[in-house]
């Protein structure tokens, strides 16, 4: 018996030895892959044809994805809760001559969810292709100021709504074996901040479950091509959030609502996992995952010109 033990021993040693070479390998060659393609980026994928459906599409980034998809042959699916800026948004794109459809949703509820859904499939609108989960809120409050029903519609539009739309239209994107999921985070999602507590959890979150629905799909045996991308942007100005007044305003001052979406729109073409805007805040994140995070802190503060503020605050006090 100890001899049988020990040959599987010797054959489950031998075995790792012959495949920590061949990982070394695969390590080295991803990484050269990667720094290529740092260099040379993917082709962009055209987008010609694809349904796409934005929640949130009546206002900001959600208006102009739908207007600039459209001009680029798309079908329009626009699900919003308010129902003028929702046919804004429609006449908008009709005027340019897309094809697109509409609906009002609050995708806080699945039930509404579900409904929109098959009320879609009745009147015969084509299978969604490209789901962008766009619509958010955000309450700028102190933690302990907090109402119970902010956190509550927080986590319900912010989180819970990409469940709902992602339990109905990923089934008939892995029957069809493609499809594109977009998710909009924040780099609230990254970083917490302060006085946006609920709002920082909930972008959070929708991380986890973009990465986390991207490796079940990735180990799942039927190898759909269906791709996953999120998006963290520092700060649009589509009235949601307030100007954090960062040093260095040529990358860290607002963007317009028609920038951001081409840079989604950019993302989506070329299958990027996960996006910044602007795209250089990708590399100081990962730069600030690799140092102490007291020199993380440092560089925040920098950025964020701390000193100044406080000092601010300390003459408004006296």
């Amino acid at each position: 018996m100890m001899n049988i033990q020990r040959i599987f021993r010797d054959i489950k040693l031998s075995r790792l030895f012959l495949e920590l070479p061949l990982l070394s390998a695969k390590i080295s060659l991803a990484m050269i892959i990667a720094t290529f393609r740092m260099i040379v980026p993917r082709a962009m994928k055209r987008l010609l044809g694809e349904t796409v459906l934005i929640t949130g599409a009546g206002h900001g980034v959600g208006r102009e994805l739908a207007i600039q998809l459209s001009s680029m042959g798309c079908i329009i699916v626009c699900w919003d809760i308010h129902i003028d800026k929702n046919r804004s948004t429609m006449r908008e794109v009709s005027k340019n001559g897309g094809e697109v459809y509409g609906f009002v949703v609050d995708v806080s509820k699945r039930l509404e969810v579900r409904e929109t859904v098959r009320l879609m499939r009745k009147l015969g609108v084509p299978d969604v292709t490209i789901l962008i989960n766009n619509a958010a809120v955000l309450y700028h409050k102190p933690f302990l100021s907090c109402d119970t029903d902010d956190v509550e519609r927080t986590f319900s539009v912010n989180v819970l709504s990409h469940f709902w739309t992602i339990e109905a239209f990923l089934p008939t994107m892995l029957q069809r074996g493609s499809g594109h999921i977009v998710a909009m985070s924040s780099m609230c999602g990254i970083y917490g901040v302060s006085q946006k507590v609920a709002y920082c959890s909930s972008k959070f979150a929708v991380r986890g479950l973009m990465e986390a629905l991207h490796e079940e799909i990735r180990c799942n045996e039927r190898r759909a091509d269906i791709r996953f991308t999120t998006i963290y942007p520092f700060y649009i100005d589509t009235g949601l959030a307030r100007d954090p007044e960062y040093r260095f305003p040529s990358i860290f001052g607002a963007v317009t609502a028609e920038h951001a979406a081409q840079e989604v729109i950019k993302a989506i073409r070329r299958n990027y996992i996960e996006h910044t805007i602007p795209r250089c805040l990708l590399s100081l994140n990962a730069i600030n995952r690799i140092v102490p995070e007291s020199v993380m802190r440092l560089i925040l503060d920098f950025l964020a010109n701390v000193d100044r503020k406080r000092q601010e605050r300390s003459v408004m006090s006296l």
